[in-house]
C-alpha cells in the first residue's frame, strides 16, 4: 500500500494520542440509554398524534355541526377600496334653495346635498383614494369653491375649484 505525505502525518498524529481502554460494559450502557430515549420519544410521538387527531375532530365537528363555513367567504361590495368623505357647505349670506356638489369624483354631475338644521348643507360621498377637484353648485347655476378648503386650483373658466385629497397627505375632514 502506498501512502502519501498527508496519510503518513495522520498516522503519526494518531499514534501520539493517549491510549484509553474502553470498559467492557460500554456497549450495553450506550444501548440502555438509547433504549430509554427511544421509549420516551415514542410516548411523546403518540401524544402529538392524539392531539392532532383531537384538534382535527373538533374542527370537523364545528364545521359540520354548526353554521361555520368550510372556507372563508369574502363579500365583495361596490364600496371596497372606497372611503367615506363628508362635504359641508355653509352659505355666506344668502339662503340658497338648493346646494349640490360636482367634481371629478362624479364626472362633474351634480350630487344634491341635504339641508341640515343651522342652515348648512351636507353630503356623504364614497370615493376612491385620489386627488379630486370639486365645487358647490348653489341654486343650480352659481359655482362656488369650498370656503372651508384652503386648496384651490384654477378651473379654466376664470374661477377656482377646491381640491379634495383622499387617503393622501392631506385628508379633508370638515368640522360641523
Amino acid at each position: 500500500m502506498i501512502m502519501n505525505h498527508r496519510e503518513e502525518k495522520l498516522i503519526k498524529f494518531l499514534e501520539q494520542l493517549p491510549k484509553k481502554e474502553v470498559p467492557p460494559d460500554f456497549s450495553s450502557r450506550v444501548m440502555t440509554v438509547l433504549g430509554n430515549r427511544r421509549a420516551g420519544a415514542v410516548v411523546f410521538s403518540d401524544i402529538k398524534k392524539w392531539v392532532v387527531i383531537s384538534l382535527a375532530a373538533a374542527f370537523l365537528g364545528l364545521v359540520f355541526l354548526t353554521d361555520l363555513p368550510l372556507l372563508p367567504q369574502i363579500e365583495v361590495t361596490q364600496t371596497v377600496g372606497y372611503h367615506k368623505v363628508e362635504l359641508v357647505f355653509y352659505p355666506s349670506s344668502q339662503s340658497p334653495r338648493t346646494v349640490a356638489v360636482a367634481g371629478d369624483f362624479s364626472d362633474w354631475d351634480s350630487i344634491q346635498m341635504d339641508r341640515k338644521s343651522g342652515d348648512y348643507w351636507k353630503v356623504t360621498l364614497q370615493v376612491r383614494p385620489g386627488r379630486y377637484q370639486y365645487a358647490f353648485v348653489v341654486d343650480g347655476s352659481l359655482w362656488i369653491p369650498d370656503p372651508l378648503s384652503s386648496r384651490k386650483v384654477a378651473d379654466g373658466f376664470g374661477g377656482f375649484n377646491s381640491v379634495l385629497v383622499v387617503n393622501g397627505l392631506l385628508n379633508y375632514n370638515p368640522v360641523e
